[in-house]
């Protein structure tokens, strides 16, 4: 039981509590898979002519839709649920409470990271029957729908990471969100346009004689791996892609977002930290 209670965190199981009892949750989920569900069914009915026929490209090109759609309400909905999880605790006056227990700043940091994005993993895993549907229509393998689930977790680790970092720099919530959204849609916008940026610079330098006018290097399209919906077309074969030998654009974005979310949670809980003892101390003292 000892070893069992050294792995648990209280943060984590009190959040998940307080998420999953509202009576507002089951109608969200309710809401979202009615309204994915409708949209889905509805796009399945004209594109198989009433379900007389059907043709795999075209379920093909609607898993890809549904995929999409998926990963925008990831984009829109985890910073705002992960952008106040320390700093809302700051503005209620209860993260000094949490700083004199006995739960350490990694066990805090984790939980909070974790518990925030707990109900939107559930959203996406509430779509799998959806996804399903479309899959029987044929078009997509059975590794594109496990790769796309994949994506959608490590897309939700690497931006809920921001978002608790954004958290623990920043004391008001509000800012914090802004520039959480801010971060997030900046660098998936940005990586793409400095790939344009530096392929019409080559160019350019080779129109002005500076450069040989040899093939346009790929090294460019690299960006393009970082940005969240090139990487998700890639699953799909489609888009501007790069391969570092047999490595594949999807592995490339995977560890980028895996490197992201260590270094954003190691940071928060750094930063956090040296804030415990003094806590611990005012503690004793009094």
């Amino acid at each position: 039981m000892s070893d069992l209670r050294r792995f648990s965190n209280p943060v984590l199981f009190n959040e998940w509590k307080m998420r999953m009892r509202t009576n507002r949750s089951p109608w969200i989920i309710l809401l979202y898979l009615l309204v994915l569900g409708v949209m889905t069914l509805t796009m399945i009915f004209f594109m198989t002519n009433g379900g007389s026929y059907y043709n795999p490209n075209d379920t093909r090109q609607l898993f890809m839709i549904l995929s999409v759609f998926q990963l925008g309400m990831i984009g829109f909905v985890v910073p705002g649920i992960t952008s106040g999880v320390i700093s809302g605790e700051r503005e209620r006056q209860t993260l000094s409470v949490l700083l004199t227990t006995n739960v350490s700043a990694t066990r805090l940091i984790l939980g909070k990271w974790l518990a925030s994005l707990s109900f939107m993993t559930f959203l996406v895993i509430a779509t799998i029957p959806l996804y399903a549907i479309v899959f029987l229509y044929g078009g997509i393998s059975p590794a594109q729908v496990i790769k796309v689930f994949g994506f959608y977790v490590i897309t939700m680790f690497g931006i809920g990471s921001i978002g608790v970092l954004m958290s623990t720099l920043i004391k008001r919530t509000g800012i914090a969100t802004v520039v959480t959204y801010a971060v997030v849609f900046g660098f998936a916008i940005g990586s793409s346009v400095l790939a344009e940026i530096i392929k019409e610079f080559i160019r350019y330098q080779r129109r002005s004689g500076a450069m040989s006018s040899a093939t346009m290097p790929d090294w460019p399209d690299l960006l393009h791996n970082f940005n969240p919906l090139y990487a998700m077309l890639n699953i799909f074969d489609e888009g501007p892609q790069l391969r570092i030998g047999n490595v594949d654009p999807y592995a490339v974005y995977c560890l980028f977002f895996g490197i992201i979310t260590l270094f954003c949670l190691s940071l928060s809980i750094y930063l956090i930290q040296p804030v415990k003892p003094r806590f611990r101390k005012a503690k004793e003292e009094q």
